[in-house]
């Protein structure tokens, strides 16, 4: 009985200590993802003086006048507009893509396929800073520069070798023999890949669309370089530039990024079961 009730209590001492380490690992990670948001739409709500007088602090009399300004500031709606036109565009390019050629390199019988989806994935070690001139170059001589198209394009080359990888690793655990049976009763290629393959992989798909939504919405890199006009810039270029050489309005900067930050929240929000089921899924059958 002693021994028994020592092992019963031993048992006990260890989910307790697991489920101890669960909580504070999981009070940590909703922190440190939380707090920049809050924070942000904390001094977003301050004035110039109050954000001088408590940095951290809650505001003392809360203000819109900053969101405000924003809008009065910018042709805010003109922004958004350019932010989802190359945001959406950037995103359906490469998901298309990145579909095709993983089941290109991993469910037809191509001569070096292997090679070519090594070829494909080596160039996510190549560092983007390192292109940016060569990159400029073609797209001028193309004339993307200025154009809506070009940024699409760059964005879908970009996010291609990613997309690739993670939609190869999704259709290597689909069995061969699904796509078999599908030949047998007639389906070409189009009508495997529309009506097989893309039902299976819904969750790759929206796992890779919401990944490439982030980085696309709000990178600052490439449509400075491919849409520098005034007229054609994206919402998170032209709240970066709200900052000055000499003048740093933090809660205008602050309103900014959280009108910014509202696309994103709201798609992950609407796609996070998608989002969990392609990663574990992936990661799974990798």
């Amino acid at each position: 009985m002693r021994k028994l009730k020592g092992r019963t209590l031993i048992g006990l001492q260890h989910k307790l200590g697991k489920w101890t380490i669960t909580v504070i690992l999981s009070l940590y990670s909703a922190i440190v993802a939380a707090y920049p948001v809050f924070y942000t739409v904390l001094n977003s709500l301050k004035t110039r003086l109050s954000y001088a007088k408590n940095r951290f602090g809650f505001p003392t009399s809360p203000t819109l006048e900053n969101y405000a300004d924003v809008f009065s500031r910018f042709n805010f709606f003109r922004l958004l507009f350019n932010s989802f036109i190359t945001t959406l565009g950037g995103v359906a390019l490469c998901t298309v893509v990145a579909f095709l050629a993983a089941y290109a390199v991993t469910k037809m019988r191509i001569r070096g396929s292997s090679f070519i989806f090594l070829l494909i994935v080596a160039t996510l070690m190549i560092p983007n800073q390192t292109i940016m001139c060569p990159l400029y170059q073609t797209a001028l001589d193309m004339k993307l520069v200025g154009q809506y198209y070009g940024l699409i394009l760059v964005y879908a080359a970009f996010g291609l070798p990613l997309g690739t990888f993670l939609i190869a690793a999704y259709f290597r655990g689909i069995p061969d023999e699904i796509l078999e049976a599908a030949r047998i009763d007639g389906a070409n290629h189009i009508q495997i890949l529309t009506r097989v393959m893309f039902p299976i992989s819904i969750p790759a798909v929206a796992t890779l669309a919401i990944i490439n939504m982030v980085w696309m919405w709000n990178d600052l890199l490439l449509p400075l370089l491919i849409l520098s006009q005034e007229q054609r810039t994206t919402l998170m270029v032209a709240i970066s530039l709200i900052r000055t050489q000499y003048d740093v309005h933090v809660p205008l900067i602050s309103a900014g990024l959280a009108i910014g930050m509202l696309p994103v929240i709201v798609t992950y929000l609407l796609f996070q079961r998608q989002l969990v089921k392609g990663m574990t899924a992936g990661a799974v059958k990798s």
